[in-house]
């Protein structure tokens, strides 16, 4: 019996529910006309706001940093080291200061981001500074002046006190609502860095020289011990090849000066043994610091991190606005589900109030 009283009770549930929904329907159907009304006009107000307002624009630059020199590279220098009978110990640094979070971290920093605002960039067919189009698409013009600050001041190498505080608020700006460094996945070397801003060209410039001025201080850095080190040892090699050369030129003038040798005259024989023995030596240390010479090449030319650029802002760039298909389609969506949405919404509190 109890069973049968449930089945009588889910049945009567199911009916109500199925009654529930075909008065919904008929009640959607009978305010098509609203719907429709309604849905027409979310539909203009949302095309004409996609077009009237201004896009924010999105400049994007990844490359691929290449930084392994711990593996291939080092196994060719233990190699080379080992024939030539140098310690590569001493020209390897095993230094994890630039690892890939460090590089996003660089892009991050304050010395980075001013570099930028304050370097020059080419915007209808004029040189400017970044600082200048930053100021005007911020509408910044006014304040800075008002506080005795005018754009053409950025030029002069030394900067005031208020300009570099000026500066800082800018970067604080620029980290928090504009600067993009993110890192795709994280089994990968691809950095992704973005710009976005309603300004177009702002995006792009500031894109393209925040790359350039971080790439080259990496570079730089991961190659200047070792370029010292080249440049040192280059220097090296020309001394002591000149000192080799001097001393093959006296060698043969104390060979010309014994023409007639005597075996038994050892005191003649003096000076032209040290001539002999001091290009011995000195041919012994040039070969010394070539093979040093050639090693540090090496190891020079393995800190070089590749820096393979893969994608770059080109104009028109990405933007937040829809096109006209997507913004036709999404703004149907939204004005059909709002208004039916709406009148469900004010029957369901009519029928709680009767």
């Amino acid at each position: 019996m109890s069973e049968k009283n449930d089945h009588i009770e889910e049945s009567i549930s199911i009916s109500f529910i199925v009654d529930s929904i075909k008065d919904w329907v008929s009640f959607i159907f009978s305010k098509k006309r609203i719907i429709i009304r309604g849905t027409i006009i979310i539909m203009i107000l949302i095309i004409s706001y996609n077009y009237i307002k201004s896009p924010v624009h999105y400049a994007r630059t990844t490359f691929v940093l290449d930084n392994d020199t711990s593996s291939g590279s080092m196994g060719d220098l233990s190699s080379l080291a080992s024939l030539a009978g140098i310690n590569a110990s001493s020209f390897i640094e095993a230094s994890s200061l630039f690892q890939i979070d460090n590089i996003q971290e660089l892009y991050r920093s304050s010395s980075m981001l001013k570099n930028t605002l304050l370097s020059s960039a080419k915007i209808n067919d004029k040189e400017i500074l970044i600082i200048e189009r930053f100021a005007k698409a911020e509408k910044l013009i006014n304040k800075w002046r008002k506080l005795g600050i005018n754009l053409e001041d950025f030029k002069n190498k030394k900067l005031s006190r208020l300009q570099d505080s000026l500066i800082k608020e800018s970067i604080k700006l620029i980290k928090k609502e504009y600067l993009l460094v993110d890192k795709p996945s994280r089994k990968t070397t691809i950095l992704e860095i973005g710009f976005i801003h309603k300004d177009e060209l702002l995006a792009k410039s500031f894109n393209e020289n925040l790359v350039s001025i971080v790439n080259k201080f990496y570079f730089d850095t991961k190659t200047l011990k070792t370029g010292a080190n080249l440049e040192i040892l280059k220097k090296q090699s020309d001394s002591v090849k000149n000192v080799l050369n001097e001393s093959i030129l006296v060698l043969a003038e104390k060979d010309q000066n014994i023409p007639y040798l005597n075996a038994l005259d050892k005191i003649s024989l003096i000076p032209y043994q040290k001539a002999m023995i001091d290009v011995q030596v000195n041919s012994a240390i040039y070969g010394e610091i070539v093979k040093q010479l050639e090693l540090a090449k090496v190891t020079h030319r393995n800190n070089m991190p590749l820096i393979q650029i893969i994608d770059k802002p080109i104009l028109p760039l990405e933007n937040s606005r829809w096109k006209l298909l997507k913004t036709f389609f999404l703004s149907f969506i939204i004005g059909v589900s709002s208004i039916i949405l709406g009148l469900s919404f004010k029957r369901i509190i009519n029928y709680e109030q009767n």
